[in-house]
């Protein structure tokens, strides 16, 4: 029984296809391997770009079935210190994860938040204006503090 093995893989480009993102590029020795799965995990989804490269899966006897599993661009990974986790992209939006607490970066790039209700528990501190198109209600008495 043949088993499957591994190979080398340089993404040349991606696509959706019935809600799978399937990619394309080079193996090894220059081999060309079109539409193949990426897998990722539940929960989990990410377009790597072109130039990235992860390893594939190839099946025995049906190349036509090799899956992606791992991929990294070069110089687009975050440098963390142990036991941290980030959440980024290939434009330098990034949400670290780490044991002094959570940084969101996204630099000079609009973040736009949207929810029902929104419940901060903790102080709010804010650096540059701030705009609201609803009322202000402040229910600590603080009132005659308040001023436009």
């Amino acid at each position: 029984m043949r088993m499957p093995y591994l190979t080398r893989f340089e993404i040349s480009s991606s696509k959706m296809v019935d809600g799978q993102l399937l990619v394309s590029g080079k193996g090894m020795a220059g081999e060309v391997l079109e539409d193949h799965l990426f897998i990722q995990p539940h929960g989990a989804a990410s377009n790597p770009p072109s130039g990235a490269v992860g390893v594939m899966l190839m099946m025995p006897g049906r190349r036509s079935q090799a899956l992606m599993i791992g991929v990294e661009a070069s110089g687009k990974r975050p440098d963390l210190p142990d036991g941290a986790s980030a959440l980024y992209d290939a434009s330098g939006n990034i949400i670290k994860l780490m044991a002094g607490g959570v940084t969101m970066d996204f630099q000079t790039r609009t973040v736009t938040l949207t929810a029902g209700t929104w419940n901060l528990k903790g102080d709010l501190n804010v650096d540059g204006n701030i705009t609201a198109t609803g009322s202000i209600i402040d229910a600590g008495g603080n009132t005659a503090n308040h001023t436009h």
